[in-house]
């Protein structure tokens, strides 16, 4: 069997599991014909979401025992619902963390407060920025919407931390970092060493500005620059529509702290500090929880195919370009 004939069949092979991959994910996320009435009593609009319950203990289980004189017991208690957010530079979890939020919202009238446990060093601005839009919508569907940080919420895990009504961080976790950064390396003089000259032909003069092969003139720079600061003053407007009460002249610089820190020092960062195990305890003395997650994939979808997908989304995100960091 000749090379060529082998490549030529790996290539097709690739192809085929390509198409899969996008077919597989073209049914994942799409919503179910009707809605469907979870076991635990809400309404699961996408077909790979579950619920799972975690049932309260303590009083609130003594309290609900035939007889008691509790006038809550009679009632219908509304359950937490949860939600975590594991966010890396890429933020590649926006789109699945976004289908988790419909839950909520078809669910608003039957939950009473939104807990979102975040954990993120921040990444790229159009990704974290679409999160944010997806902790705005949870904003508007409830009453109560918490943010626990443990870990790291900075520069775009903090801003998609924003919209919500209280801020909860563990001593030292990170907070902040309200800036904006790129990192564009070039590599112009390692390629004219070696007699390559790198161009790059666009229509209009500010198409391609700062780049890794590109030899940016002052125009272009400052075009890049201006870029980064109305990304940055966006941000900071962001700060002062859900956190007015900061303090703005320390903030705007990009620094981070620790949550405990931040709150000696009274800059406005959190509300309370704690971790989220013992603020979802204490929750769940009184309420149930809910918590609102992707189902498991089988070991196909988790093993090749997701390995294979994330090749996929590499390749795509080259192809797109990276755009800027928080």
């Amino acid at each position: 069997m000749s090379l060529n004939y082998i490549l030529i069949l790996a290539a097709v092979f690739l192809l085929i599991l390509v198409l899969w991959i996008l077919l597989l994910r073209k049914k994942k996320f799409k919503n179910t014909s009707r809605l469907e009435l979870d076991p635990v009593g809400l309404w699961r609009y996408h077909s790979d979401s579950e619920f799972e319950k975690k049932l309260s203990y303590g009083l609130a289980r003594e309290n609900e025992k035939p007889g008691s004189k509790n006038p809550k017991a009679d009632k219908e208690k509304k359950p937490v619902a949860v939600l975590e957010f594991n966010g890396d530079i890429r933020a590649k979890q926006h789109r699945g963390f976004a289908s988790l939020v419909d839950e909520v919202c078809v669910n608003k009238d039957k939950v009473s407060e939104v807990v979102v446990v975040i954990t993120s060093p921040g990444g790229m601005v159009a990704q974290y920025g679409h999160v944010y839009s997806q902790m705005e919508r949870l904003r508007e569907a409830v009453s109560k919407l918490t943010v626990c940080i443990d870990v790291v919420a900075a520069s775009g895990g903090y801003l998609m931390s924003l919209p919500a009504n209280k801020i909860i961080a563990a001593p030292f976790s990170m907070v902040g970092s309200v800036g904006v950064v790129a990192f564009v390396p070039n590599a112009r003089k390692l390629l004219n060493k070696f007699d390559i000259e790198p161009r790059t032909f666009t229509a209009g003069n500010l198409k391609r500005t700062v780049g890794l092969f590109d030899d940016a003139s002052e125009e272009e720079v400052e075009h890049f620059q201006g870029q980064l600061e109305t990304i940055h003053n966006q941000f900071l407007a962001a700060v002062r529509k859900y956190r007015p009460q900061v303090k703005f002249e320390e903030i705007e610089t990009g620094a981070h702290w620790s949550a405990e820190d931040s709150v000696n020092k009274e800059l406005g960062l959190v509300d309370q500090i704690g971790c989220s195990e013992d603020y979802l305890m204490t929750l769940n003395e009184k309420e149930d929880l809910i918590l609102i997650k992707k189902k498991k994939g089988s070991f196909l979808e988790n093993g090749i195919l997701g390995l294979a997908g994330a090749m996929v989304d590499r390749a795509f995100d080259n192809v797109r370009g990276a755009g800027a960091f928080h």
